[in-house]
């Protein structure tokens, strides 16, 4: 049968035969009847959770679950993808063992130490190391750099996003006090796209791929260019694992990390593959009311627009996972925490030499050799046959 809404042609399932529960119960019993008979004895692959800072599954962000079914975190980790609520759901399932690897829990790790929480997590691997928020105002706006936003009414979101320290940063280069700006609630979407629009406020703070949400909902916006002094400046968007874990198991951290790499590098080789590989794994993730082949081309829009920030060459950075120390620094003033925290008791480089250990520009003309089938069962069948490069 064919799911019109999705756009993947999906079979009914078949009933198993007798050879078939057969075939299953041998393979079940195989590695439990292999000491009995002298076989020698195969260490089972380490289960590991990755925790995505969302339950969305959107694909702009696929490269956390995608590497899981094209093979490439290798035979000696089980990785699995699961969604949380949000990076403090994140953290917290981390320290209490049910997720390995979070994500995005940065901010939420260096409030509490700023708080005088000392949380056992280490970082190390930093994979989104530049400045996705953005300052957007109407075509005709007088408002030309950041230093015009003195006096202005700004919409973010809500009060508590992570932009909102990020105005008050900027404000601070371009020479002007954070207090003379006005912050106001004004929502996503279309709320965010209506309160510009009438003039509830002057400009607006959003993300990159919300920028792009906006211009996609046929809204005219001008993006204002940040001082040129925060051209430095970045988020620090990181993997993290709880620290008695990591230490206890620093090859399987670094199989972990290797693999989310080479995800990244399909994602961004292969934008398309990326989301249709997605859409396949998350169904519930296809926006409805509109044409599959359309949800496709907007998803990769995304991607496009947030790839400059996860590439391997950001800024002064030019391998996996690093972030230099006045990156750190600038983060941390961007966050309002200098003096309160020191990043490096968390972060650590001392796998990123292994993590950037494999054939990259083998793995990109690989990435970008993928065409995903049509029907769920050929997708199923192509992924099996898959041979990534490790």
């Amino acid at each position: 049968m064919v799911d019109h809404k999705q756009g993947i042609a999906r079979e009914a399932p078949r009933a198993w035969g007798r050879a078939s529960v057969l075939t299953a119960m041998a393979v079940v019993a195989a590695p439990l009847l292999a000491p009995l008979l002298g076989a020698p004895a195969v260490a089972a692959p380490k289960k590991v959770v990755i925790g995505a800072a969302s339950r969305s599954f959107n694909p702009g962000f696929s490269n956390m679950w995608i590497g899981i079914p094209l093979g490439l975190y290798g035979k000696d980790i089980t990785p699995e993808t699961v969604g949380t609520q949000g990076a403090a759901e994140n953290l917290q399932l981390m320290l209490s063992g049910q997720v390995t690897m979070s994500t995005g829990v940065q901010e939420v790790l260096f409030n509490a130490t700023a708080e005088g929480r000392q949380l056992p997590v280490v970082i190390p691997c930093v994979y989104l190391r530049g400045l996705i928020h953005k300052v957007s105002v109407l075509p005709g706006s007088p408002i030309k750099s950041y230093s015009d936003l003195k006096g202005k009414r700004i919409g973010v979101p809500t009060l508590a996003y992570g932009g909102v320290p990020y105005i008050k940063f900027a404000a601070r280069q371009a020479g002007i006090d954070p207090d003379s700006i006005e912050l106001a609630a004004v929502g996503d979407g279309q709320q965010a796209a209506a309160a510009l629009t009438t003039g509830q406020v002057d400009a607006l703070v959003n993300a990159d791929v919300d920028v792009a949400r906006l211009l996609g909902l046929g809204v005219k916006l001008r993006v204002v260019p940040p001082p040129e002094n925060m051209k430095d400046a970045a988020n620090a968007y990181v993997f993290a694992f709880s620290r008695p874990w990591y230490e206890a198991n620093k090859k399987e951290a670094a199989l972990t990390l290797k693999g989310m790499i080479r995800a990244i590098i399909v994602m961004l080789e292969n934008p398309e593959a990326a989301v249709r590989i997605s859409y396949y794994m998350h169904p519930e993730a296809i926006p409805t009311g509109v044409p599959f082949d359309e949800a496709v081309a907007s998803a990769i829009k995304t991607i496009k627009i947030r790839a400059p920030v996860i590439e391997r060459v950001v800024g002064t950075s030019n391998k996996w996972c690093d972030f230099p120390p006045n990156a750190w620094k600038k983060y941390i003033e961007m966050v309002g925490l200098q003096g309160k925290v020191d990043p490096t008791k968390f972060y650590t480089n001392e796998l990123i030499d292994e993590v950037n250990d494999f054939d990259e520009p083998k793995l990109r003309a690989w990435a970008r050799s993928l065409k995903v089938p049509a029907t769920e069962s050929e997708i199923q069948v192509w992924l099996k046959s898959l041979h990534p490069p490790l």
